[in-house]
Formats: structure tokens, sequence, C-alpha cells
């Protein structure tokens, strides 16, 4: 069934902090999409190592006649008035380019878990700490975009999280309690340990997507990442930013770079 938008969509990331567009993406896309990033896994290795599940910035990866999959994903007119009907029309898939667009990638070996984590927090050196407490409830600011090629249940997410600066009892224990995995731990156990630990967060669900499902989250919400060999994963991540966000994050680098630089003196 072709993808229909509906007002729900809206009212659940606003309330939830995600939403889900369901097969947006033609399947002519999604091979246009699955041909151009047939090398990433071999490149992001060669980077990165086995356990690579990032490669970052795609665009100075993929050559020109790649790119155009991803410039045809970014321009196609029900995913720009989706992403559009749910934020502003201000808010552009990728800024306008996919200079900042990255892919998410299975490791190579053994299974891998990410911690739980809010990506910015009142902790994280933000430029105005008044301005951050009202932009960081505000569902048309902070978010983050991912875009499967192929089935992906990697991704666990808290619904609502956002929307509170404080953690609700259980989620700090709960996120603390990241598995170790040294070289004596089986597969087998890796993965259970992992599936454990995402578990082990209160409130949370799994955001169980197919091919050409489209994400759009807000990244200050706890979330994580479960990966495991085997299970074949090429999803786009990006942003969708509205020109003052792109401000924001420009003010936030600054500050934690001179931050940085002051640590070292």
């Amino acid at each position: 069934m072709a993808f229909q938008f509906c007002d729900r969509m809206i009212h659940q990331y606003r309330s939830q902090g995600y939403v889900i567009f369901r097969q947006i993406l033609p399947a002519s896309l999604i091979s246009d999409l699955r041909r151009s990033t047939a090398r990433v896994h071999d490149l992001a290795r060669q980077k990165s190592g086995p356990q690579a599940q990032r490669l970052q910035p795609i665009r100075s990866c993929l050559n020109d006649s790649e790119m155009k999959a991803f410039q045809d994903y970014m321009n196609l007119p029900a995913l720009v008035d989706a992403v559009q009907n749910v934020l502003t029309a201000r808010h552009k898939l990728g800024n306008g380019s996919a200079d900042r667009a990255g892919l998410l990638l299975e490791p190579a070996e053994m299974p891998w878990c990410t911690s739980w984590h809010r990506d910015i927090r009142e902790s994280s050196d933000v430029p105005d700490m008044e301005e951050f407490r009202r932009v960081n409830v505000d569902p048309l600011w902070f978010n983050q975009i991912n875009c499967p090629l192929y089935e992906d249940n990697c991704t666990w997410y808290v619904p609502g999280s956002y929307l509170r600066p404080f953690d609700l009892p259980g989620e700090t224990e709960a996120a603390g309690a990241m598995p170790h995995f040294d070289a004596a731990v089986s597969f087998e156990e890796r993965e259970r340990r992992g599936l454990e630990y995402c578990q082990g967060m209160p409130g949370a669900v799994r955001a169980s997507m197919d091919a050409g499902d489209f994400m759009l989250y807000h990244p200050n919400a706890w979330h994580l990442g479960n990966y495991l060999p085997g299970r074949k994963r090429v999803t786009i991540h990006d942003w969708a930013p509205m020109p003052e966000l792109v401000d924001w994050y420009q003010r936030w680098s600054q500050v934690r770079q001179r931050k940085a630089a002051e640590g070292k003196k």
C-alpha cells in the first residue's frame, strides 16, 4: 500500500518524540540506493576495522554517480512533504545536501550494543542553559533520521522522554548497566546481554522497520542501537534542520571547542 500521511503522525511525533513513515520510499528508489551503497561495508571496515558500525559523511566516500540516488531520496516529494508536515516548511532534509549524512552498518564479527544515551543534556556545555531548556522540549527543534534500506530492528527508544530534562526512577540505573564484552564472552552471550540491556530500560520500545521506512525522532530522548553481524544493515542517518537549529549547533560546537582548548592549557 502506498504511503499516506495522516494527522495522527503529527500527534505521535509531538507527544512521543518519534514517528515512522511506513513504506514511504518507492521500491525503485530502494533499489537505486542499494546499488549505490554496495561498497560501503568494505569502505567502513577499511577505515575503522571489522566492527565499524558507521560511515560518515558518505559524500567523502561515494562517487558522483553513487550520490545521485541520495539526491533523489532527499528530493522525494512524498518524503519532503511528510517531514515538513510534521515539522515546518522551513525544515530541510539534510539541510539541503548530503554533506552530513551517514550510513549505519552492522559489525562484521561480534554483536555490539551502544549505551543508552541522550545526545545532548544540560551538562553538555550548551551555549545558553535557559535557551536549551526551552528548545529541548520544543518538537520543532532537535531531530534525527533513520531510513533503512534493509530490515532494521536495531534502534530502541523511550517514547516521550525528550519532554523531561530529568530521568525517571530506574532510567539512570538501566543506562548504567551497560554489559562488558571481553574476549572470553561468546557470540551468543554477547547477543543475549545486549538484548537484556535494551529491555532493561523502563518504557523502551523497539523501532522495528522494513526497507523503505523512515523514522523521524528527537535525539535527546533515551535511545540506543543494538547490532548483530549477519543481519545486513544499511540505514541512512541524517537530520532535517531549520536555520535556527543549524545556528544552534554551530554555537554549541564553538563552546565545546573553546572549553577543550582551555582544558589543554
